[in-house]
């Protein structure tokens, strides 16, 4: 199997041109209004559906702007190979940020919730660097664990007879379950029209 060219890859997931781009960036500022912060991260829904997209969102788009105006180095580019490094940190941070525990103690604590926008955005930018470079069989192996695993937390949220979180009610935490399961859906669906786009599914050579 041939390897996708950086380029090639991921070019059906890039709906957004400069001015989008710049929009993602600052979209996020709206969490620096205050009331409008407290409000998203009193909800478990609004946190996990719409928070952690906005900052992955800024990420992403910061990392594209920046791409732009410099060329990676041979260490970086040997680092993000196949997108494999970058695409590893992604699964990882959305891993820890679905645990219970690491969303009630980002409630709690300050220091924590900074790190957790710190380590959404580093995502983003991590899924802007390595998508472009991940060949087809990299993309199912990185996006088939995400959709089980939002799945899989999402049915948790919602099954449960029980709050999960100290800091979030039963309610929220049931329709925050509903979202991840319709993320996990949308994730899948969009991994299977961009792979029906490439030759043979992206695991033939191409043409």
């Amino acid at each position: 199997m041939k390897s996708l060219s950086p380029g090639h890859g991921i070019q059906a997931l890039r709906p957004f041109g400069m001015a989008g781009q710049w929009l993602l960036l600052w979209l996020p500022a709206v969490l620096a209004v205050g009331s409008l912060r407290q409000a998203i991260e009193a909800s478990m829904a609004l946190q996990m559906l719409v928070e952690f997209p906005l900052l992955m969102a800024s990420g992403f788009a910061a990392s594209a702007l920046i791409g732009r105006r410099r060329a990676g180095s041979r260490a970086i580019e040997a680092l993000m190979r196949l997108g494999l490094v970058p695409l590893l940190c992604v699964s990882l941070c959305l891993m820890f940020w679905m645990v219970p525990l690491a969303l009630d103690l980002a409630r709690l604590h300050a220091s924590i919730n900074v790190a957790k926008y710190g380590s959404l955005l580093i995502a983003g930018a991590a899924l802007q660097q390595g998508l472009p470079r991940a060949p087809a069989a990299v993309l199912v192996f990185f996006a088939g664990n995400l959709v089980w695993t939002l799945a899989t937390v999402g049915m948790l949220f919602h099954d449960s007879e029980d709050r999960l979180c100290a800091s979030f009610l039963l309610p929220d935490q049931r329709l925050a379950g509903i979202g991840l399961i319709a993320c996990a859906i949308a994730v899948a669906l969009v991994l299977f029209l961009h792979l029906r786009r490439l030759p043979g599914f992206g695991f033939g050579a191409p043409e």
